[in-house]
């Protein structure tokens, strides 16, 4: 059957037809951006609305990623995205044993900075903290970012260091004489940095064995345990190795976890002895198969005990603190029904590896624990971001525990 235009279609020009304007599409949004096909399907209005959805979500969005413990309270550190609207800002809060905070601070801002990130906190002598974090600078330039802080939450001084094609800072710690060690990420390699106490650069150290440092612990004579992971992927976990270095950097012990399975350690603590424990999670079998992973190590790295929970679960340590009998407590999250939402969770373990008690916190939606702490009066401070709560999108949480997991309060900070 001839058409009208006199030309022969066989039985597979509409499949062409859909093909072709499928390459179309793929052509439009690579060539003038997602946005443009946006405006050419649903019209200027339609992409007026999209965007007025993205300036929305760009902002109201704070969240903790630590707590540090001090004598007579705690510090917590995190992100905020509402002071300058859309643009990632440190924040840290000074607590006394409970809320509301004393003083709060953002950091990061410069004329040339797009976004600064706060990922770690110590205590420094005298009373003020050390931060690190990454920042990024107008063309994508990403450093690793260091700040140090009077016990007011004054500027002592602020560095940037590495190279511009991608650094990042995790973890920080401040050894016996003052100096600071941080690590993290340079290169997509483990990199660990020594500074004196003005920020003054004594060395630095690439691991290729790690692509990135995810915690440090001081140890006595200016030596350190460097925790990261490596041989991550998307769609699995990798696994774990433990640095022991010298003074000046040197590595003189390496340690793998786990043999044989898939699994990433993401927190350390230094415990009374001076042996270690470590915390993350560990794959079974199946994606869905996550479980809690506590470790525990003499001085020389050497695994005394770990603990993994019987049956199939999907759960993860993300944070742990020592307590002054040997044991520790682990802040993680347990995905609630149907793998929707997180919830935090604590676990409590005596010295030989024992459960004490777990429990979860948290309300409808998500709410994901961070960072913990045992302050001096034995309670605890859980800090993280909820969204069941508080007044914006995401919101920084903090709640305090008793020594037996009881909510002795609860607070949010954020904006609308």
């Amino acid at each position: 059957m001839n058409s009208r235009d006199g030309t022969r279609r066989g039985p597979g020009w509409r499949a062409g037809l859909v093909l072709g304007l499928l390459v179309l599409t793929a052509f439009l949004v690579y060539l003038y951006r997602a946005e443009l096909f946006i405006l050419l399907v649903l019209g200027r209005s339609d992409m007026d609305w999209v965007q007025q959805v993205e300036r929305e979500n760009s902002t109201g969005h704070e969240s903790a990623e630590g707590v540090v413990a001090t004598a007579d309270g705690f510090c917590v550190f995190g992100h905020t995205n509402s002071r300058r609207p859309g643009v990632d800002q440190a924040w840290v809060l000074r607590f006394g044993m409970a809320p509301p905070p004393r003083w709060e601070r953002t950091y990061g801002a410069g004329e040339r900075v797009t976004g600064t990130l706060s990922r770690a906190m110590a205590s420094l002598p005298g009373g003020g903290f050390i931060v690190v974090g990454e920042q990024e600078s107008v063309g994508r330039l990403f450093l690793g970012w260091l700040l140090a802080l009077s016990p007011e939450g004054e500027v002592l001084w602020e560095r940037t260091l590495g190279l511009a094609e991608g650094s990042a800072l995790q973890a920080v710690a401040v050894l016996e004489d003052g100096s600071i060690v941080a690590g993290g990420s340079q290169s997509r390699e483990g990199w660990v940095v020594r500074v004196d106490s003005r920020g003054e650069v004594l060395w630095d150290v690439q691991l290729p064995q790690l692509e990135r440092v995810t915690a440090l612990v001081a140890l006595p004579a200016q030596r350190v345990a460097v925790l990261g992971t490596a041989e991550t992927s998307s769609v699995a976990l990798g696994v774990s190795r433990l640095f022991l270095l010298e003074s000046d950097g040197r590595v003189t012990a390496e340690k793998r976890f786990p043999e044989g399975v898939q699994g990433e350690l993401v927190s350390m603590a230094l415990l009374p002895e001076g042996g270690l424990i470590a915390t993350g999670r560990q794959r079974q079998s199946a994606p869905d198969d996550d479980r809690l992973w506590v470790v525990r190590m003499d001085p020389r790295g050497e695994l005394l005990w770990e603990y993994l929970p019987e049956g199939t679960s999907d759960e993860a340590g993300l944070a742990i603190t020592a307590l002054p009998d040997g044991g520790a407590v682990v802040l993680g999250y347990n995905w609630k029904e149907m793998l929707v939402d997180r919830e935090a969770k604590v676990w409590r373990f005596s010295a030989d590896g024992r459960l004490v008690w777990q429990q979860s916190y948290g309300g409808a939606k998500e709410d994901l624990g961070t960072g913990i702490a045992r302050l001096a009066d034995e309670s605890l401070v859980v800090v993280g971001m909820t969204t069941s709560q508080g007044a914006g999108k995401t919101d920084l949480w903090t709640f305090g525990l008793s020594p037996e997991g009881q909510l002795l309060w609860e607070e949010t900070f954020g904006a609308k």
